[in-house]
């Protein structure tokens, strides 16, 4: 009986001996196995507050905007998708890689779309360029100082083009951002259907009031008979408005001045001063 009771208690103090050591040693290996974790998770929270913070800066960073004078001809009735345009930097730019490029850099651009004049009557058509019977030209600027551009950069919509020569066509950007004659289209298009209105409501007395205010209004201003600004290649505006003006104040005179006004095609000179920006990624 005693050797039995011996044998019990060395084997419970055997037992006590092993539990003891084993669990510093399992502790310890579940230590070990959260130190790897911890450290292997580090770097990945590291990468994402990285990009957290580059996502952040982009989209708190101001749009690029810039003004640039031209050195080359784009000429709207000639040009191709395509075409190189040339330009001066005129004001201090930030790139997005965080480089700075001064004022007299060369820029270069390119031409991206191109679009004819037309007839007031088939502008009145069109869903592209709805009331618009001038062309429209698309540029954005590939690089800054040799530094290529990632984003897309054009004109700076509801902007407008500063001109060099005097009697030019006055040009602007609009909500697209391409480059277009400034004008009232809606303006000049009432104007006729108004005197035409009133040739009707006057009766027999209309067909000869009517030819004879139109007459009178496109000579004194001949935009208004053309539909469309009035440049120094249009020649004897004045006389030429006249007989438009005739003819729009006819009964049914406005579609005839839909169908033969035309607009006129987009040319920029060197000189020119553009306001570009980064396109915006609102959609």
């Amino acid at each position: 009986m005693y050797n039995f009771h011996m044998r019990f208690w060395d084997l419970t103090l055997l037992t006590v001996v092993s539990a003891a050591c084993v669990a510093p040693m399992a502790i310890g290996a579940d230590a070990d196995k959260r130190q790897i974790a911890v450290q292997g998770t580090a770097p990945l929270q590291a990468t994402a507050t990285h990009n957290g913070a580059t996502s952040f800066a982009s989209a708190v960073a101001p749009q690029m905007r810039f003004r640039v004078r031209l050195t080359s001809l784009v000429d709207g009735a000639l040009a191709k998708v395509g075409d190189p345009v040339h330009a001066e930097l005129l004001d201090t730019v930030m790139l997005p890689n965080g480089h700075y490029i001064g004022a007299g850099a060369h820029v270069l651009g390119e031409v991206t779309q191109i679009d004819l004049s037309k007839s007031s009557l088939k502008a009145d058509l069109s869903p592209k360029h709805w009331r618009n019977c001038n062309g429209t030209i698309g540029i954005k600027v590939k690089s800054i100082g040799g530094h290529e551009l990632v984003g897309e950069t054009i004109p700076a919509p509801k902007t407008r083009i500063i001109r060099t020569e005097k009697g030019a066509a006055p040009l602007g950007v609009d909500s697209k951002g391409e480059i277009t004659v400034v004008y009232n289209s809606a303006g000049y298009t009432a104007a006729n259907v108004a005197i035409s209105g009133g040739c009707f409501a006057a009766g027999p007395a209309g067909i000869i009031v009517g030819p004879i205010v139109g007459g009178v209004a496109g000579a004194a201003d001949p935009t208004f008979a053309y539909g469309r600004p009035v440049t120094q290649d249009d020649h004897h505006s004045h006389l030429k408005g006249f007989f438009k003006g005739v003819i729009g104040g006819l009964p049914g005179g406005f579609l005839i001045s839909g169908v033969t006004n035309r607009g006129i095609n987009i040319s920029l000179v060197p000189g020119d001063v553009i306001v570009f920006q980064e396109r915006s990624q609102e959609k």
